[in-house]
């Protein structure tokens, strides 16, 4: 038979997509599994939103639109990115994909050429390393550390730097542990950025879901660096509408030329449909935005309190999204019925067949000894998913 690519031998499958479905499967046989794997908002998208979509099927507009995005749309960006972060761009700067993770992937392919080099934090999300080998440039991993809350500054970025360097990948607030950069963090990175010659893409999906008062800040506003900041985002977590498949990305005018033309022949334009909802979600009421950001902070508070009760698993207070880290390294070299958990993996194995209970290993994102646990599900399955943790927890010796 004729050989297949050997670049998606290279590559992993996502671990947060593969649990959840394996939860998915283990509920349709009638196992009551509580799944908190999937990094999806439980609420339903804004009534405003929907009704927007039902007026673009019922206006008949269904056809494609420009490939870089509806202009109206392109143009609210444009507007949201310099209200909300400060940043000095129009329309001329934005591309429309079809989601966050559509508009990283176009930056890559962008920027990069085959042998450079991509620096990206640890713990990551899932598909920043596996993107990165798509584009045939090499992922670089700093690993960073749980006592200094998962953040890194800019000397600690030094060691990693070559002349191979292309970008540097960040993601805050972050997925998987919810931490927060500074902004004085973030200018340290933009000087390095700017001395150094390397782009800086910025993930910055969970933008309006941040706690306790604190407020986004945006590397790209910075001005000195904004020709090498890519900043992508979207409307899936804010706005519950991760189905809609809608992201988009700021970055200068000839990055947007070029992520263009890769997206034209891959493609062409995001949903028509969505893309008139995505108008509305951004331009509407934002009052469900803020009801859905206090509601998570209270999950948080809810959830960490009872967490923090389960020996062995400690864990930081995260800053924003809506996601715990919990170290569960004191878990390791504990077992059960002679099973003992030598990983993570196993830690979350065991989660799952004894709790009933889906959870995300550390090792999907780079940082074995940790799991994800996402509370973006409604407060009843919260707090019977860490009863049974805590079950499973009491039987291990």
């Amino acid at each position: 038979m004729t050989s297949l690519s050997k670049k998606v031998d290279t590559i992993e499958e996502s671990q947060t997509i593969a649990i959840t479905s394996l939860a998915k499967k283990l509920r349709a046989e009638g196992k009551k599994v509580i799944s908190l794997s999937a990094g999806e908002p439980d609420f339903p998208t804004p009534e405003n939103v929907k009704q927007a979509a039902i007026r673009a099927i019922n206006d008949n507009f269904t056809k494609y639109t420009q490939n870089e995005g509806m202009p109206e749309l392109r143009e609210a960006v444009a507007e949201k990115f310099c209200r909300d972060n400060s940043m000095n761009v129009t329309a001329s700067n934005i591309l429309v994909s079809n989601g966050g993770k559509h508009s990283i992937f176009n930056a890559l392919q962008a920027i990069c050429n085959p042998g450079d080099e991509v620096i990206i934090p640890a713990p990551y999300w899932v598909s920043f390393p596996e993107m990165v080998k798509l584009v045939d440039a090499t992922p670089v991993i700093l690993h960073t550390k749980e006592e200094h809350g998962f953040s890194f500054t800019a000397d600690d970025l030094k060691p990693l730097l070559t002349s191979k360097t292309k970008a540097l990948i960040i993601n805050s607030p972050s997925n998987p542990t919810g931490s927060v950069l500074s902004e004085e963090t973030l200018r340290g990175i933009a000087n390095l950025a700017a001395q150094r010659d390397f782009y800086v893409i910025s993930d910055e999906i969970y933008e309006k879901i941040i706690f306790d008062g604190n407020r986004h800040f945006s590397i790209g506003s910075i001005p000195e660096v904004q020709d090498r900041v890519i900043t992508a985002s979207g409307v899936s977590k804010a706005y519950s509408m991760t189905g809609w498949r809608i992201g988009f990305m700021a970055a200068n005018e000839e990055i947007v030329r070029r992520a263009s033309k890769i997206q034209s022949q891959l493609t062409s334009n995001a949903s028509s449909i969505s893309q008139a909802a995505a108008l509305e979600a951004i331009k509407g009421s934002q009052s469900d935005v803020e009801k859905m950001r206090l509601s998570f902070q209270h999950r948080r508070d809810l959830m960490m309190n009872r967490l923090l009760k389960i020996d062995g698993i400690t864990l930081a207070k995260p800053g924003g999204a809506f996601y715990f880290f919990p170290s569960v390294k004191g878990l390791i070299g504990k077992s059960h019925d002679g099973r003992v958990l030598e990983n993570s993996s196993d830690v979350a194995s065991y989660f799952l067949m004894e709790a009933q209970v889906a959870l995300v290993p550390g090792t999907a994102f780079g940082s074995d000894g940790y799991i994800r646990i996402s509370y973006a599900y409604s407060e009843r399955e919260l707090t019977e998913a860490v009863d049974r943790m805590a079950a499973a927890v009491s039987r291990l010796g």
